[in-house]
């Protein structure tokens, strides 16, 4: 069946933007691969080079909640085009960097033009795709947030083995330059939304708290700061957070609004949704560290079947329009969480001699079923949000996924640490415990989301007919799965 011009036009904006997401999830992960390099190249301990990595997130982290002002303010459009040149040159400036100061400093205005341009792209997609076609264009887009950190580290390893460090950010030229031109040519005109004044304050309070929480979480699985200062990052986080929830109340836009958490699809989108994301996401961080060190592979044949986790996005996209249409967000959520929980607990139980074919089933299978939950928290997360609210939405729902990946990352180094110490070998068995630490812990987002959603939540989104037994308060209805 031929597409309709408004599915070819979903599907044009959906990619185009998704070129931007691409960019910035490879970016978020490949320098990790180059470290090494880059530390005898300036003369520096490679503790330090990790500054680079960690300016990086946090420079992303606390940009977000600028960009639905920035959005609102100066057209959405114009901002996605400006943060990604923006983000063009930066990477040339790191490309170019002669010592470690200065690529510190173009990473943080790296991280600037990415915490502007990924939540900007976001709001372009849903505020021009009807919702009916909104879970299709947010899986399309998504692909690449699955792919990135994936291939980020593969990429980022043979330029460095075969090339030089500096190719790690070259690539993103090109790729950048193109996806400027395409954008031009594609996305529609934005219009300027009513202005509002910018909460100075708030932003500060914002770029503290999110700066102070993801150097805190970063600092759990590579130590920047003497372990000592290590709770002033905590102190200062909570302080901040404490002070910005009572500056929040007292103005009508502030920078982060926290009154979106009134509503209950979206709070249960951030909530459980993260939940689903630390575990979900640092579960291929467990798996690469498993096949190399418990199995001793190569880093090229580990990392090949944990890419078969990100082709799991690519299964996905016939099937997901028809399980979102047939269950809803609430089935689809619960079964496809449990059944996320289920194969984190299959992997845990791999071991040397498991075969190469039921290895690559399972994490192909859970590729499958990981993308299939990333994907329907955002579409549930975005569903039921007022035209007028959907800048502020789409900043609050970055902030969240931002924290949730690192969180997840740094959880699964603290649980492996953790089983260590307790006299379990790190090449097989504390890594197998940490995976079944992060099962139980999607397990828990898969009740929550029961608990938390009605049968006919989100019916025009998931492009299903509401039913008429449903209920539309947080109390789910009892009876078959329809």
């Amino acid at each position: 069946m031929e597409k309709s011009n408004d599915e070819r036009q979903v599907l044009s904006i959906a990619l185009v933007i998704s070129i931007a997401f691409l960019i910035e999830a490879i970016d978020g992960t490949i320098l990790v691969a180059a470290l090494p390099a880059i530390a005898r190249d300036f003369g520096v301990d490679p503790l330090r080079a990790n500054m680079a990595v960690s300016v990086y997130l946090m420079a992303v982290a606390a940009t977000i909640p600028a960009s639905s002002w920035l959005a609102d303010r100066f057209g959405a459009r114009r901002v996605f085009l400006m943060a990604m040149g923006g983000f063009v040159l930066a990477s040339l400036g790191s490309a170019m960097a002669q010592n470690l100061q200065s690529l510190i400093a173009t990473r943080i205005a790296q991280g600037i033009a990415g915490g502007l341009m990924t939540p900007t792209g976001r709001l372009l997609l849903i505020r021009a795709v009807p919702k009916t076609q909104l879970s299709t264009a947010i899986m399309w887009m998504s692909m690449p947030v699955m792919i990135g950190p994936v291939l980020g580290p593969l990429i980022g390893g043979a330029l460095v083995t075969y090339a030089s460090w500096r190719w790690i950010f070259l690539i993103s030229l090109p790729i950048g330059i193109i996806g400027i031109f395409v954008c031009l040519r594609l996305l529609p005109r934005s219009q300027q939304e009513a202005r509002r004044a910018f909460d100075t304050a708030g932003f500060l309070l914002c770029a503290l708290v999110l700066g102070a929480l993801q150097l805190s979480i970063d600092q759990i699985v590579h130590p920047i700061v003497p372990p000592q200062f290590a709770p002033v990052l905590w102190v200062l986080g909570v302080a901040g957070l404490m002070a910005y929830i009572l500056h929040a109340r007292r103005i009508a836009r502030p920078a982060l609004e926290l009154s979106l958490l009134r509503e209950r699809l979206f709070r249960t989108g951030i909530l459980a949704g993260s939940l689903s994301r630390i575990g979900l996401n640092a579960t291929p961080f467990l798996l690469q560290l498993q096949l190399q060190l418990g199995f001793n592979w190569s880093a090229l044949k580990a990392g090949s079947i944990v890419f078969a986790v990100s082709a799991g996005s690519l299964v996905l996209k016939p099937i997901m329009p028809r399980v979102l249409g047939r269950l809803g967000f609430r089935w689809t959520l619960v079964l496809n969480g449990l059944a996320g929980a289920l194969l984190s607990g299959v992997m845990a139980l791999f071991t040397p001699n498991t075969p190469m074919w039921l290895l690559l089933v399972v994490v192909l299978a859970y590729g499958v079923a990981r993308s299939l939950q990333f994907n329907t928290v955002n579409t549930l997360l975005y569903a039921d949000i007022p035209k007028d609210r959907q800048s502020a939405a789409t900043a609050f729902g970055g902030v969240g996924q931002q924290l949730s990946m690192a969180l997840g990352i740094s959880l699964a180094a603290v649980a492996v640490a953790q089983m260590t110490a307790l006299g379990l070998e790190v090449q097989h068995e504390a890594i197998s415990c940490a995976m079944l630490i992060l099962c139980a812990i999607t397990a828990a987002s898969a009740l929550i989301f029961y608990f938390c959603l009605a049968t006919d939540d989100g019916a025009e989104a998931a492009r299903r007919p509401p039913q008429k037994a449903a209920s539309h308060g947080a109390t789910p209805v009892k009876g078959k799965v329809s």
